[in-house]
């Protein structure tokens, strides 16, 4: 049956801006052109209305399982103070049936620097929810979190516990625990959570592609899959409960076997499952004060955050992904993050000879340099920019790092360099809305109505780039998806009104009226 999609603003994000209307048989795009000349041979009739139709929008990095997980937790990322936690967690605990004294009660989503004061709950706070079940909960960056006693003593830490490389455990002015948990003392210790079973994980995963699909998204990440996220999106593919196309990023440190030992998933999908390459963390959150930064934050003497590798590790990790030619995705927030990075990939080159660097992805970039695009394009890296952040935590960002904040996210920077850019929310730190990344993109303001500087402010159409053909690029899909183009997938997003024609303030007031995978409609506002 060929499908034929008409009257409207139809943005190829290809040579030509627009197109009259397109035609599409089996999932691909057939033909594009007049309408006059494509009706006649189409089977089935979709009206725009007048509606704007892109290429569907691609994730350029979140975490999908995550989303999923989130599903079956408190959500706490409405909570303004540690109050409210503690009533939101009571609640949830009210309103569930646990099975045992041991299952863990965990919540999900909450920012200190929305609170009063700015501090974290401590282990003393958790215990007013519980001391009879294991409590965790985490914070929206999932860089760093809280427990309760119960928790903590089955996780064995007391005061005896050291730090771990590359995190840090908090403690009372005594020495005892505080039950704060940061980078990898959080990250390595919440992966024993019991998770919920396969059936609840079915229904779960699809409330999360649904939220996807809500925000025009039909290419979605998952961008750090360890032993048992693979475990569930292998058993997904093979049981058909993927519609979306999902692609993982192995743990290159903890989980390097599941490339190697599922080689036919090697960028190829099997069931909508498919594998990138690898994921390597660098450092943590800037605005969890963790980011690794080249000179200190505001007012904190001489602490700069930390990273989570040395340098000969990182050298390491990217020989590796070279000499296996791996994709590598590497979390970097900080500018001194940013430049281990860039320096290993240097060295490599050097080592190796290489002349393909298979394009890897410095993801989040909120503290990279402008000075430091050149380099990214001079190595063929591409930066993911988490550029919600100027909105979310941009306010956040100048007191913690004055005016180096005005440059938070140096997208203009890195496109004026020929730097291939993405965007991405790192669901579900925030919802994978991709036209509120694109307004912030275009307006770099702030919460509190601050523009950050203009310089990097970057045209509609250049945002629009960031989600559709420049995503697809990263992903190796840009003969398949991204642009509007015949041979490539049937798969679009239609918007209530055209980015390209209205003010450019006034970009995140348009929303997503449908969306479309491969000729099927997979979100519809009228029946949400």
């Amino acid at each position: 049956m060929k499908t034929l999609y008409y009257n409207g603003d139809i943005i190829t994000m290809a040579q030509e801006t627009y197109t009259r209307a397109v035609l599409c048989e089996d999932g691909k795009i057939v033909a594009t052109g007049d309408t006059e000349s494509l009706a006649p041979l189409a089977d089935r009739l979709f009206d725009l209305k007048g509606r704007t139709m892109l290429p569907a929008f691609i994730d350029g990095h979140s975490h999908i399982t995550t989303v999923a997980n989130t599903f079956a937790i408190a959500d706490l990322s409405h909570a303004a103070s540690v109050a409210e936690i503690i009533r939101i967690m009571k609640d949830y605990i009210s309103s569930m049936e646990f099975r045992d004294k041991d299952e863990f009660v965990v919540g999900f989503g909450y920012d200190n620097n929305f609170f009063p004061g700015k501090a974290h709950p401590t282990r003393r706070d958790l215990d007013e929810i519980t001391v009879e079940y294991p409590v965790i909960i985490s914070h929206s960056s999932g860089h760093m979190g809280v427990c309760n006693t119960k928790r903590l003593r089955l996780m064995g830490l007391d005061r005896s516990t050291v730090d771990p490389q590359g995190g840090r455990i908090g403690r009372y002015a005594d020495g005892s625990l505080n039950g704060f948990l940061e980078e990898t003392a959080f990250t390595d210790n919440t992966k024993v959570v019991k998770q919920p079973g396969y059936e609840d994980m079915c229904r779960y995963f699809d409330a999360a592609q649904k939220e996807y699909f809500r925000y025009g998204i039909t290419t979605v990440q998952d961008g750090f899959t360890g032993v048992k996220e693979w475990a569930l999106l292998k058993k997904l593919s093979d049981d058909h409960m993927l519609k979306a196309d999902v692609v993982c990023y192995i743990d290159i440190a903890k989980a390097p076997q599941l490339l190697t030992d599922n080689a036919r998933y090697n960028k190829t999908y099997v069931n909508n499952l498919k594998t990138g390459g690898y994921k390597l963390f660098l450092d943590g959150s800037p605005q969890g004060r963790t980011a690794w930064m080249k000179t200190p934050y505001k007012d904190s003497g001489d602490y700069r955050g930390y990273p989570v590798y040395t340098d000969t590790q990182v050298l390491d990790y990217v020989l590796k992904s070279l000499r296996e030619e791996q994709q590598l995705l590497c979390h970097c927030n900080g500018d001194a993050a940013a430049q281990q990075f860039i320096d290993s990939f240097e060295k490599a080159d050097k080592l190796l000879g290489t002349a393909e660097n298979f394009r890897p992805v410095l993801v989040h970039g909120q503290l990279a340099q402008p000075s430091q695009m050149e380099r990214l394009h001079r190595l063929g890296i591409i930066a993911s920019f988490f550029v919600a952040h100027i909105w979310q935590w941009g306010d956040v960002h100048l007191s913690n790092f004055g005016h180096r904040a005005e440059t938070i996210c140096p997208v203009n920077s890195a496109v004026k360099n020929g730097v291939v850019t993405t965007f991405h929310q790192d669901s579900p730190v925030l919802p994978p809305d991709m036209l509120h990344s694109v307004w912030c993109a275009v307006n770099r303001k702030t919460k509190n109505g601050i523009l950050l500087d203009r310089s990097e402010a970057v045209s509609v159409y250049d945002a629009l780039k960031s989600v559709t053909i420049n995503a697809a690029w990263q992903y190796g899909e840009e003969n398949s998806k991204g642009s509007i183009e015949t041979g490539k997938d049937a798969s679009f997003v239609v918007l209530s009104g055209n980015p390209l024609c209205c003010e450019k303030d006034k970009t995140d007031d348009i929303t997503v009226e449908y969306t479309i995978l491969r000729d099927e409609i997979v979100y519809s506002k009228e029946q949400s």
